[in-house]
């Protein structure tokens, strides 16, 4: 299985030229031209002669073959024999790899994942920040030099993207739904009975054909869906239209295969060029386990240097709508030319957030009260005491599996807890990193643990938890802060809240910015997109909204003597959002943007939407920064 190769689109026709001096000198010598008789003229003497002509020059050497960037690509479980592997982490060794750049986290936090995840030499920075559900984003940058490469791939991670020579190149993610199509025609398919009926639901997602009638692994982008029919039309014609017999796989872009999901399963991205050479790889995911290729492995310098941190919702995270693109945020860096750590994560705002996770607040100036716990134990059960006001409180014993949800749960039973009106919120945890205690209005408390009744491990308080940003503040070889920007977008998380409280959160943040990051530039943007917006024109509280934020940011350093605050609803009441069209718009209408939202997750970019936002906001940054 192959994705089309694009490498011409990228490469350069143009054949190497003669050199300037060169040409000088053959034409000095007459190399081509007639060459001129000499003899001595008339009377008895001699006779005339001819000058032999000089020797041909050799032809010049073929030019060398131009170097394909875009690889053909092949998805299996099995390894390639004959390359050599390079791990992430050198085997039986804590030291990195000197054969990769990483970057996406502080040095310190990029870690060497354990056995149990499930193997040793994965990297992955989940510790830099509260992200329970998917571990942090990774960026592992190397030079190549060959022809053959495989990306080892441990079923874990939601997505992979490819960038050669500091372009993208493709994004590999999951199936969105598969079946067997009910017919077709020759720009549509009729998927199966079981699909969802809400108009427009498959839109911007991409159809493969998985088996049964058709071309193998053609894929067709989906540019409307009835849900009354099930009748997908796609964006140009079938070379085979689909039948009764037709398997298909909806999924996020073009390429042939799709990643498994968390099953830990090991499998490959075998990358293939036609010319052997030294390309400038970076993939992006969740966690690298190292590469086998043909040729050297060596590190690669960054894309960037400008250090830049973003706290934001899914928009910022990367994994919503249908994508096929980079992710926003890395093409907004990419314009102003910033090295991304990116601490985004999906429902979250300054004040709201989903179970499991931490508001901007808490990621950005958690309480004094906030602890960081591993907990590594096999079997058995363990309890938590809190000592608060000076009583101790003991949850009931908790198995050695438990989750977030159920240790959050556990704390805020706690007598002395709950008396005072306080609470905890607990997160991260997966993937062998510490989970995050953070206690709300329960000033002074500690806390302790027994992990006596546990087995083949044991919960540990590893100290402070600092917030996302101070544990991923850049600092030179003596441990002193460097500058670096930081970007604080509003969510549409908080759309439950008041204008007041939104304000009250955004300013507290602001103030704690202030006096614990001196070295951030800080910019805070408005609302980029309402997830579950029920209109695409901006409304009276979506402008008083925004004009809380900006309340708040002006509480930060001025930036070239501005209020550091991009406005996304400056249009005013009753005009169109950055991003108009709802989610639930069936058909996007010429002439309107509504493509630019995905229909499956209601508000969210789609791949181009994502591109239109980060292209937007890009000059308004760079408009503040000079």
């Amino acid at each position: 299985m192959s994705v089309k190769d694009l490498s011409k689109d990228l490469e350069s026709s143009a054949a190497p030229a003669v050199s300037a001096n060169r040409r000088e000198v053959l034409i000095a010598l007459g190399v081509g031209m007639t060459v001129p008789l000499f003899g001595c003229g008339g009377g008895g003497g001699g006779g005339s002669a001819v000058a032999p002509p000089p020797s041909a020059p050799p032809p010049p050497p073929p030019p060398p073959p131009t170097l394909d960037i875009t690889p053909t690509v092949t998805f299996d479980a099995t390894a390639t024999n004959g390359l050599t592997t390079n791990y992430a982490y050198l085997t039986g060794s804590s030291a990195v790899n000197p054969a990769f750049t990483f970057s996406g986290a502080a040095p310190s936090l990029i870690k060497q994942l354990g056995p149990q995840t499930p193997r040793i030499n994965m990297v992955s920075a989940a510790n830099s920040n509260a992200d329970t559900l998917w571990p942090g984003t990774i960026y592992t940058t190397f030079y190549h030099t060959g022809t053959a490469l495989d990306v080892m791939q441990y079923g874990i991670g939601d997505n992979v993207m490819v960038y050669i020579n500091d372009t993208f190149v493709a994004r590999y993610g999951l199936a969105w739904t598969s079946g067997t199509a009910q017919g077709g025609g020759a720009s549509t398919i009729t998927l199966a009975a079981s699909s969802s009926t809400v108009s427009g639901y498959y839109n911007q997602y991409y159809v493969r054909i998985s088996g049964g009638t058709g071309v193998l692994n053609e894929v067709k982008q989906v540019t409307g869906y009835d849900g009354t029919t099930f009748i997908a039309t796609v964006d140009s014609a079938w070379t085979t239209p689909p039948d009764s017999t037709t398997q298909y796989v909806v999924q996020e872009g073009t390429q042939p295969f799709v990643l498994d999901g968390p099953t830990g399963s090991l499998k490959y991205l075998h990358f293939r060029w036609n010319v052997s050479g030294q390309r400038k790889i970076t993939i992006e995911q969740a966690i690298f386990a190292g590469v086998s290729s043909d040729g050297s492995i060596a590190p690669a310098p960054l894309v960037a240097t400008t250090p830049f941190m973003a706290i934001g919702d899914s928009f910022w995270e990367g994994d919503a709508g249908p994508n096929n693109t980079a992710n926003l945020i890395d093409i907004f860096a990419a314009a102003l030319n910033w090295q991304t750590i990116n601490l985004g994560k999906g429902g979250t705002g300054f004040i709201g957030t989903i179970a499991e996770r931490l508001n901007f607040q808490d990621q950005i100036a958690p309480p004094a009260e906030a602890w960081r716990v591993s907990l590594t134990a096999t079997g058995g059960t363990f309890t938590i005491s809190v000592l608060y006001n000076s009583v101790t409180s003991t949850t009931t014993p908790l198995a050695f599996n438990a989750g977030q949800s159920d240790i959050q749960t556990a704390l805020n039973a706690l007598a002395n807890v709950a008396s005072s009106g306080g609470s905890f919120t607990v997160a991260r945890g997966d993937f062998g990193t510490p989970l995050i205690f953070v206690g709300h209005a329960i000033p002074g408390a500690t806390l302790s643990v027994d992990s006596s009744q546990l087995t083949g491990g044991a919960i540990t308080v590893l100290g402070a938890y600092l917030g996302d940003v101070a544990e991923n503040v850049p600092t030179d070889s003596t441990g002193n802060a460097l500058p670096f920007f930081l970007l604080v977008s509003e969510s549409g998380n908080d759309t439950a809240y008041t204008d007041a409280q939104v304000q009250s959160a955004a300013s507290y943040v602001a103030q704690q910015i202030v006096a614990r990051f001196p070295t951030a530039s800080t910019i805070f943007v408005g609302v980029l997109g309402d997830c579950s917006a029920n209109t695409s024109l901006i409304g009276a509280h979506d402008v008083s909204r925004n004009a809380a934020i900006a309340a708040a940011a002006a509480l930060l350093p001025k930036i070239n003597g501005k209020v550091p605050f991009v406005d996304t609803y400056a249009a005013g009441v009753g005009a169109p959002k950055l991003i108009n069209g709802l989610g639930t718009v069936a058909n996007p209408q010429p002439g309107t943007n509504s493509n630019l939202k995905s229909i499956t997750l209601p508000g969210h970019p789609t791949g181009a939407g994502a591109e239109f936002l980060a292209n937007w906001l890009a000059p308004q940054v760079q408009s503040l920064v000079g």
